[in-house]
């Protein structure tokens, strides 16, 4: 009985501990480990102390579930996630609606709701921006072979075309990765077409495209990569939706949102800006030109006048 007790105290003090918060306590801003986690976590950081508001900064924090676990056990307060990330999270016991992860307006009115209900974490405004995996060629070939759209692509495999493209492992086994775009758009590449890189990231996969290794003329990319802009890459529309939609989204905790409701005002502009070639811009700025992230973050935040008036 005794253990019980003591069982039950325990629980109530972290329900209580995770609920809470005090008005005169810190925001802990958190954020991914990778450079747009990096600039967006910097965002946040810098716009919440314009606006008065004592800020722990925690940016670089971990991996998406390392970030979600803190911000579920009130170990962090705030941080930047993406809309299609969170449909890693949702309970079996949680139907997903059929399509809902292309849609992106419905994607995250689905994602805020459920996640509001379930457990008091707020969705901000998202960013229109939608960092998803994508097919990169250059300018020259596209303008050559009449590439806009994946479909695009897919008709000139079927008819034909020679096709060397970089991807990781991953990207190239998973159902919903390269699979997920051969079976929207009907066309099939083969292990010969494939330059596999293992562990292979964007970066990797455009360096081999802006250097043409291996006769590679189209690599796997995520829409919002830096690079993008420096190797001035065309990514390919993606009209049938056959990647999720992961648009950056400030997810806050609802003790702290009800303390200091001003951080809706203050953050959803600031992503409400930021498009895929506003986010190609500031990871160029750090992946290419070797910016410090904080740097650009201010940068930013002061040129489009959301800090510093």
């Amino acid at each position: 009985m005794k253990r019980s007790l003591t069982l039950l105290i325990s629980s109530l003090l972290l329900l209580a501990a995770g609920l809470g918060f005090a008005q005169d306590a810190p925001v802990r801003v958190a954020s991914k480990q990778f450079t747009e986690q990096l600039v967006l976590g910097k965002i946040i950081v810098l716009a919440l102390e314009d606006a008065g508001l004592e800020v722990t900064d925690q940016v670089n924090l971990g991996s998406s579930d390392v970030n979600r676990l803190a911000l579920e056990n009130a170990e962090s307060d705030i941080y930047p996630e993406y809309t299609g990330t969170y449909l890693n999270y949702v309970p079996d016991t949680v139907e997903v609606p059929e399509g809902i992860s292309q849609n992106a307006a419905g994607l995250y009115e689905w994602v805020s709701e459920t996640d509001l209900a379930a457990n008091d974490l707020v969705w901000l405004a998202p960013a229109p921006a939608n960092n998803t995996y994508a097919f990169a060629v250059t300018r020259a070939f596209a303008e050559e072979n009449g590439l806009v759209t994946v479909a695009d692509f897919a008709a000139y495999v079927n008819d034909g075309g020679a096709v060397m493209m970089a991807v990781g492992d991953e990207f190239a086994q998973r159902a919903d990765g390269l699979q997920a775009f051969e079976n929207a758009y009907g066309f099939e590449l083969s292990d010969d077409q494939l330059l596999v890189i293992a562990g292979g990231t964007p970066a990797q996969t455009e360096q081999a495209l802006a250097e043409g290794a291996n006769n590679v003329n189209i690599a796997m990319a995520f829409a919002t990569d830096g690079a993008l802009m420096a190797y001035d890459f065309v990514v390919l529309a993606d009209p049938e939706g056959a990647q999720p939609v992961f648009q950056p989204t400030p997810v806050v905790r609802g003790a702290v949102l009800e303390a200091h409701p001003e951080i809706a005002d203050v953050l959803d502009p600031i992503f409400s800006s930021l498009s895929n070639e506003a986010l190609q811009e500031l990871n160029s700025a750090v992946d290419v030109a070797g910016e410090n992230p904080e740097d650009v973050a201010r940068a930013y935040l002061e040129d489009n006048g959301f800090i510093g008036q």
